[in-house]
């Protein structure tokens, strides 16, 4: 997975660690599974933040860290569909994790229904 954006430019190191966060939390929502916990390994790696979960676990998740780390609708809304499609994995979203995805979606400012950027991932997975 290649952590890119907007023409060439990486993602910084605390926008890889915001949206792993991010995921982190939202995975944890109905009990994370060890292929959720691999994915975000995988992220973190890719985008070479050295970090272990049990860090990611111990801290409270921040949406105000994540606001300021995010700071295009591009990555805003890349966190969301990321979200998704970690959500997924385990076969189902949750209502628990489908009320928190729209809560998010709404304090990143996203404008798009939660369906409509659920479209845009139809046929994608995280591998």
């Amino acid at each position: 997975m290649q952590m890119q954006r907007e023409g060439t430019s990486e993602l910084r190191p605390d926008q890889v660690r915001a949206m792993a966060h991010g995921l982190y939390y939202l995975a944890g929502i109905d009990g994370i599974t060890q292929r959720e916990k691999d994915l975000i390994k995988s992220f973190l790696a890719d985008g070479n933040v050295d970090l272990e979960l049990d860090k990611l676990a111990e801290l409270p998740f921040s949406l105000e860290e994540l606001l300021f780390s995010l700071d295009t609708m591009f990555l805003r809304k890349t966190f969301i569909k990321v979200s998704v499609l970690l959500a997924k994995v385990d076969g189902h979203i949750s209502a628990e994790e489908l009320a928190e995805l729209r809560r998010l979606a709404q304090a990143l400012e996203i404008d798009e229904p939660l369906e409509s950027l659920e479209l845009d991932l139809e046929g994608k997975t995280l591998e």
